[in-house]
């Protein structure tokens, strides 16, 4: 059986590409500076869907997320990455994709030790699918109007992805 590697690009602090380096080793303790995005998926009522990552992720196992996050491959835009982590992950097509923070920047340690430090432009989109999630990246999900989210986090962050509440700040200010 044939195992394909996933690469994501190496940034400078600038955000200008370095390198490559494989998805799963550049994740650890000592996490360098890569591209990822985030994406806020939203159905024709204006709910947002939220994820809660499955148990078995490596990082924020079991964890409620926004819809869905990536990183784009080295011969990839950031919005082909987003559609095709759509399909992937959650088996929806999506449209309307549009950056809503694309300087969105952070760095975040779990329970684990493991970090995340990327440049991760966050997009919204819109879908009319019904969702099917792959079960190795959500466990479950829910559609909620965006105030009951935004309520939800600030009452149990721990709950919830470190970069979702980020967001969620940065895009109050939006």
């Amino acid at each position: 059986m044939t195992t394909s590697t996933e690469f994501v690009v190496l940034v400078d602090e600038s955000g200008a590409p370095i390198g490559t380096a494989d998805k799963i080793a550049v994740h650890g303790h000592d996490t360098p500076l890569h591209l990822a995005f985030s994406c806020h998926v939203y159905d024709r009522h204006g709910r947002v869907l939220v994820t809660r990552r499955a148990l078995t992720k490596s990082t924020w196992p079991g964890v409620w997320t926004n819809s869905f996050c990536g990183h784009p491959s080295p011969s990839e835009s950031s919005e082909d990455a987003t559609t095709r982590r759509a399909l992937f992950e959650l088996g929806i097509e999506i449209e309307d994709l549009r950056v809503v923070l694309p300087n969105f920047r952070y760095r975040a340690v779990d329970a684990s030790g493991i970090v995340e430090n990327e440049i991760c432009p966050v997009y919204r989109a819109v879908t009319m699918d019904a969702v099917t999630p792959n079960p190795d990246e959500v466990a479950e999900f829910v559609w909620l109007d965006p105030q009951s989210l935004r309520t939800a986090v600030a009452a149990a962050p721990f709950a919830f992805s470190p970069w979702l509440g980020w967001q969620l700040e940065q895009l109050e200010r939006v």
